[in-house]
C-alpha cells in the first residue's frame, strides 16, 4: 500500500465519491469499488459522504455520463457543481482471479482526493492485495472490501473530523 497526505490538509467536511474508473475486464469493477468506498468511509463515522445516486442525478443535469469515469471534468469543477468540500476519484486496475492450480482472488485500486477549493490534491492511495486461494476461502468480493476498508481507514484517520459516537 502507498499512501500519501498533503501537509497541512484541512479536514475533510463532505465528499463526493465519483465511479471509479474501470481498467479491468470485470463488468463493474469501477462502480464496485467506489460503492465499497463509500460504505467504508461512511463506517469510520468521520466525514459525511454526498449520495451516489444523488451525485449521478446532479451530473446527469448537467449532461456528464457519470458511468464514463474517463470522460468527466475535472474533479474541481464537479465539485463545484455538486457542492461539496471534496471529490474522491479513482481506478480499478485489477479485479480478478488470478489463473493457476488454485484461482487466488487479486485487487488492486488507486485513489485521490482533490480539495474542490484549490483543486490540490490532499490524499492519494494506491492499494493492491491477494486473497487466499487455499480451499477457496476468500473471494474477489471479499479482497476488494478489504482493500477499501485499508484505503477509507487511512483517509478517514489523516483528514477526517474525530468520531463523534
Amino acid at each position: 500500500m502507498q499512501e500519501w497526505v498533503k501537509p497541512g490538509a484541512a479536514p475533510v467536511s463532505r465528499i463526493a465519491v465519483l465511479p471509479f474508473e474501470n481498467q479491468t475486464s470485470s463488468l463493474r469493477a469501477g462502480q464496485a469499488a467506489a460503492d465499497l468506498m463509500v460504505s467504508e468511509i461512511l463506517a469510520t463515522g468521520a466525514m459525511a459522504v454526498m449520495d451516489p445516486s444523488e451525485v449521478a442525478d446532479l451530473l446527469r443535469r448537467e449532461n456528464l455520463d457519470p458511468t464514463d469515469a474517463g470522460r468527466l471534468p475535472s474533479a474541481q469543477r464537479i465539485g463545484r457543481i455538486l457542492q461539496v468540500s471534496h471529490v474522491l476519484q479513482g481506478s480499478v486496475i485489477e479485479y480478478r482471479y488470478k489463473p493457476g492450480l488454485s484461482e487466488t482472488p487479486a485487487v488492486g485500486v488507486s485513489a485521490r482526493l482533490v480539495d474542490v477549493a484549490s483543486g490540490d490534491i490532499v490524499w492519494t492511495s494506491s492499494y493492491a492485495s491477494l486473497g487466499s486461494s487455499w480451499l477457496r476461502e476468500d473471494s474477489v468480493a471479499r479482497v476488494a472490501q478489504q482493500v477499501a476498508n485499508g484505503m477509507a481507514a487511512h483517509l478517514s484517520g489523516a483528514l477526517g473530523a474525530p468520531r463523534t459516537r
